[in-house]
């Protein structure tokens, strides 16, 4: 299971996902190795780091990258390690994917896209047509983690992708066993202060307007800074910083409503799914990512980058009486448990599988004729 992020970065979508599908594949049994590019030392038998990390600013956001990872290392890990399948997320990213896709052609490779950019530059667009030729050859299988990843995939991968969305352990993320309230109403923000897409510039305008209204409300922000400056000082807002995943799971079962004001180029809602999983009510932006996940009777969905409707929506949220919200988060929990990693793990594995036989059989792999 390769990721192509930085490992030790607390925060980070794909990352999750890939550990937590490893998760679910060894409890029905399989062995699961996670290999990727880290800043800092993991002690963790199931984990394989390369040094190598930097930065490289892409999509409205910073990417720890594996971009100087050595070749030598690379090729002494998979002499000394034999695997059934190899697992590539996000596998256009440079340059630990290649290394270790061209050192390893004799083995099924599996892809799972899950960017997604709403426009594109054209130059960018050609490079990742041009890098790919020198890859997907040797893929036999390609997931995507929602319909706009797969939109924004297939000009690269020209080939049919399965659709398997993120998962979220609903046994990790739990709604509270009761919830306390001290008469105000609890947001949360979950996201890279720092990355501009996640809006959270407009969720504290937002919000300044909810106090000034003099509402009961308070709000807990979770996330790096990374280059910005720290949130305002408002009565009621808590800035938490990058936290753990224990701690993390505590912030969504203390809040009363999750808040995802994003600008776009999300393909998926990972922090929905965990709001959701832990039977908590959803106010976000209305962006083809985000619309994917959120349920109609759970979520209010707001003009993305548009603050007075943002500070309107969580008004109104703020105001509903607090059984109507434990309702909306009760359905929310319902939709969530069907994106149980258990149940989706063994669709991922199916695609190992198809990608064990096609290798094998020698089959066509796709439309560049490699087999």
């Amino acid at each position: 299971m390769m990721v192509t992020y930085d490992l030790a970065s607390p925060c980070g979508g794909v990352k999750h996902h890939a550990q937590q599908l490893a998760a679910a594949l060894r409890r029905r049994g399989d062995y699961v190795k996670v290999v990727g590019p880290s800043s800092a030392a993991i002690k963790d038998a199931e984990t394989h780091t390369f040094s190598g990390v930097v930065n490289v600013p892409a999509n409205g956001s910073d990417n720890m990258l594996g971009i100087f990872v050595s070749p030598v290392s690379i090729a002494k890990f998979f002499r000394d390690n034999q695997f059934d399948v190899i697992h590539v997320h996000e596998p256009l990213q440079p340059s630990l994917s290649y290394w270790s896709v061209w050192m390893t052609r004799n083995i099924p490779h599996v892809a799972t896209f899950h960017a997604y950019a709403e426009a594109e530059a054209r130059s960018f667009l050609l490079a990742r047509k041009a890098w790919a030729k020198t890859i997907f050859p040797w893929f036999q299988r390609g997931i995507a983690v929602s319909e706009p990843a797969a939109r924004y995939a297939k000009p690269s991968w020209g080939r049919p992708l399965t659709i398997i969305p993120n998962g979220v352990p609903t046994d990790i993320f739990t709604p509270p066993p009761e919830h306390v309230t001290n008469g105000h109403v609890r947001l949360l923000f979950v996201g890279r202060i720092g990355d501009r897409r996640k809006g959270a510039r407009f969720l504290f305008d937002a919000y300044r307007g909810l106090i000034e209204r003099q509402l009961p409300v308070t709000l807990d922000v979770v996330g790096e800074l990374g280059d910005a400056a720290p949130p305002p000082q408002l009565p009621g807002l808590r800035y938490h910083g990058p936290v753990g995943f224990e701690r993390l799971t505590e912030l969504y079962r203390s809040c009363d409503v999750f808040v995802a004001p994003s600008t776009g180029q999300e393909s998926f809602g990972i922090v929905l799914l965990e709001a959701m999983a832990s039977a908590k009510p959803v106010v976000c932006s209305d962006i083809d990512g985000y619309r994917q996940v959120a349920i109609p009777d759970g979520a209010f969905l707001v003009p993305p980058a548009d603050a007075a409707a943002l500070e309107e929506r969580l008004a109104h949220v703020v105001q509903l009486d607090p059984a109507t919200r434990a309702r909306q988060g009760e359905l929310n929990r319902r939709a969530a448990e069907g994106y149980d990693w258990d149940r989706l793990a063994d669709r991922v594995r199916d695609e190992y599988v198809a990608a064990i036989s096609v290798h094998g059989g020698g089959k066509s792999n796709g439309s560049n004729g490699a087999a």
